[in-house]
């Protein structure tokens, strides 16, 4: 009789999300929040987190949003992952000491752009900047607009290849927890996607923080890393929306 896998669950933003059982959850930005009363039951939470949401400029006198920025730092303060993962390094030493300040319990490591962009292309076999058929089907004037983005890109790094890349070529922080999960448990585990979807990217639980795009970010990018991981390792997904990428959880 083959031993049960151990199941790791991925948790984005998205509302409505299904989350079921596991031996481990990992939440990529607002999920450790948004789902609290979920998580907790886990005996593992790890937080990834994008450090803007954890910045102290974020919540500065005149920021836009500056209530609901403050309201989500302090419930990110009460939360408590075993670990947080922030998914660059360029303000960690100042995330580090701002959290360390405000007692915040959980270690907090970083994961540097380079080692972020090498990682992802290990696991997946898609290195950023990340492109798609999809883009030669858009209206020219979106592609011409990412198609300037590519060749900044190219030219930053020709000087530092260190550089990062635009959103719409990299892929989402949901996406990228679900390669760190797999670089650390393997392929002998089981990977479930929940809270993450392709359509209306950029709407949030709360229903008010969104952002006019002629292109949503990461959702080409997600999509094709996706696709190639279902190929490699044993995923599977409580959204509907993708099925198409991946088999539902039975």
């Amino acid at each position: 009789m083959s031993a049960k896998k151990t199941r790791i669950v991925i948790l984005g933003a998205k509302p409505g999300a299904v989350i079921p059982e596991g031996d481990a959850i990992w939440c990529a930005n607002s999920a450790l929040v948004s789902y609290a009363e979920n998580v907790y039951r886990f005996p593992e939470v790890v937080s990834v987190m994008n450090p803007d949401l954890l910045h102290p400029k974020e919540r500065q006198e005149g920021v836009a949003d500056r209530e609901m920025n403050e309201q989500y730092y302090r419930k990110i303060l009460a939360s408590r992952p075993n670990r947080m993962i922030l998914t660059r390094t360029s303000s960690l030493a100042l995330v580090k000491a701002e959290l360390d300040a405000a007692a915040f319990s959980a270690p907090v490591s970083g994961i540097s752009i380079y080692d972020r962009r090498m990682l992802v292309g290990r696991i997946s076999g898609c290195y950023d900047p990340i492109v798609t058929s999809d883009f030669f089907r858009l209206p020219n004037k979106i592609k011409i607009r990412y198609a300037g983005s590519l060749a900044s890109t190219f030219l930053k790094r020709l000087r530092n290849h260190k550089k990062d890349c635009g959103s719409a070529f990299r892929p989402s922080t949901g996406v990228l927890a679900l390669v760190m999960a797999i670089n650390e448990y393997g392929p002998g585990a089981e990977y479930v996607i929940c809270g993450i979807g392709i359509h209306k990217r950029l709407e949030y639980l709360s229903g008010t923080k969104t952002k006019g795009r002629l292109l949503q970010p990461h959702v080409y990018a997600d999509t094709k890393v996706l696709r190639k991981l279902a190929d490699r390792y044993s995923l599977c997904t409580t959204e509907p929306e993708l099925t198409s990428l991946m088999p539902p959880l039975r």
